[in-house]
């Protein structure tokens, strides 16, 4: 981002894990701070939920009930920054998607032409074992925008 870039779209990816409350303080800050708008999204990962049907690890009624907590998670996950953004007087929007996690925040932040997506750390051991953090990575690797990292 060149010195006198303006930051006019943070997109905060809410994804429910230890660090997310504080990447979503930060988020709040920064569009604060830069009177930008705040963007949340939550991912249900569908791709990893049919990829467990697919190798019969879930049966189909097992993944509609697991995608259903899945989607009902995300929603709260999306409430708990909407309050933190509101507790500080900034204006958020929040929408849930669905479908592969990096893609979907990928071409979300695409889309809104974001100027910096925030995310909750990860360590380099976490991504060999966790599907959550390998997803962030990839997003790190592949975003078209500056990525901020909050541990």
């Amino acid at each position: 981002m060149a010195a006198n870039a303006q930051i006019r779209t943070v997109l905060i990816f809410a994804d429910g894990s230890e660090g997310a409350s504080r990447a979503a303080d930060v988020a709040v800050l920064v569009a604060r701070v830069h009177e930008a708008d705040l963007v949340a999204v939550a991912v249900v990962d569908t791709e990893t939920l049919s990829m467990l049907l697919r190798q019969h690890i879930l049966v189909r009624d097992e993944m509609v009930e697991f995608g259903a907590e899945l989607e009902a998670s995300a929603e709260r996950q999306l409430r708990a920054v909407a309050n933190q953004a509101k507790r500080e007087g900034v204006p958020v929007e929040i929408t849930l998607l669905k479908g592969n996690i990096h893609a979907t925040v990928l071409a979300e932040a695409r889309r809104r032409k974001a100027d910096l997506i925030v995310l909750s750390g990860f360590t380099s051991t976490m991504t060999r074992r966790d599907v959550l953090a390998k997803e962030k990575q990839y997003v790190v690797d592949e975003s078209p925008c500056p990525v901020l990292l909050v541990k």
